[in-house]
């Protein structure tokens, strides 16, 4: 089977890049208990997508690995949020501060990106159906995991595990907008049925965000630190993959699964070049 080939990924305008390192402890929030990064001891989630196949589609599954990696000539000077002692009063125990680890773009030494979104399109796959809304939590002024998959026509529920109020505000172009304040200890919902990638902020704590990407690709999966991926239980034939990044944007590949369920592995490099983009709803 020939390797696929090497793709270069542009960035969508209107965003600074910050590139930072993997830190030498190799510390992933979305990997770690709620213990390490605030909230109780429920382990953080970074996705909640679950596929169903048609029995037809289940005979013959393999599993797609692969890399994405930074490509660019010159890796940006990292910075860190800024986050006034002021401003973050009530965030953190005495004595603490907020973590000001910026996380939009992270690259390991050896050039992974960490929390680049890989989906392929499966025909006739689908989510399962949650019975439960999806958490996603504040806690000590941060949300975590930085980049959640959410199946298209699920609940998320906003919570703030903080003692200070939040002001959860989503920006999305084809899901209702969301712009509510949610008071220390409370929660509220919102249902998302169609697929797009939306961005969370806190118009309170303005260094607070994360992403909601909400997709009907049930084979889907985040990079880790490393820049790495597995999707597991993918059926026999060839798929269209979707690679995205919030800041260094979007490439398109494929991926073939042979009849012994054996797959190439799949290298994507992001060039962090700037393109026009659309700007989401306020």
């Amino acid at each position: 089977m020939k390797p696929l080939p090497i793709l270069l990924l542009t960035t969508t305008a209107g965003f600074a890049v910050a590139i930072g390192e993997t830190p030498d402890d190799g510390h992933d929030h979305a990997a770690q208990t709620a213990s390490c990064c605030g909230g109780d001891s429920t382990t953080i989630r970074s996705s909640y997508l679950i596929p169903v196949l048609p029995e037809a589609a289940q005979d013959v599954t393999g599993t797609v690995k692969g890399n994405v990696l930074f490509g660019g000539k010159e890796r940006p000077k990292i910075e860190p949020l800024e986050i006034s002692a002021k401003a973050a009063e009530g965030c953190t125990a005495d004595g603490q501060s907020v973590d000001d680890t910026n996380w939009s773009v992270i690259i390991a030494k050896g050039g992974g990106i960490k929390n680049a979104v890989v989906q392929l399109d499966v025909e006739g796959a689908e989510n399962k159906e949650l019975t439960e809304p999806i958490v996603l939590d504040q806690a000590q002024c941060r949300y975590d995991p930085h980049v959640l998959l959410i199946p298209a026509g699920a609940t998320v529920e906003y919570l703030n595990s903080d003692s200070v109020s939040h002001n959860v505000h989503t920006y999305s172009l084809k899901n209702t907008p969301f712009n509510r304040t949610i008071g220390a200890g409370g929660k509220d919902r919102q249902k998302l049925d169609k697929p797009e990638a939306i961005e969370a902020k806190c118009d309170i704590h303005p260094w607070m965000n994360c992403w909601l990407y909400v997709t009907d690709k049930p084979f889907t999966t985040t990079t880790g630190a490393d820049g790495t991926f597995t999707i597991e239980g993918v059926p026999a034939g060839t798929h269209k993959a979707t690679i995205w990044h919030e800041r260094l944007g979007k490439a398109r590949a494929e991926v073939t699964v042979a009849e012994d369920g054996s797959s190439a592995a799949l290298e994507v490099k992001l060039s962090g070049k700037k393109t026009s983009g659309r700007r989401r709803r306020r």
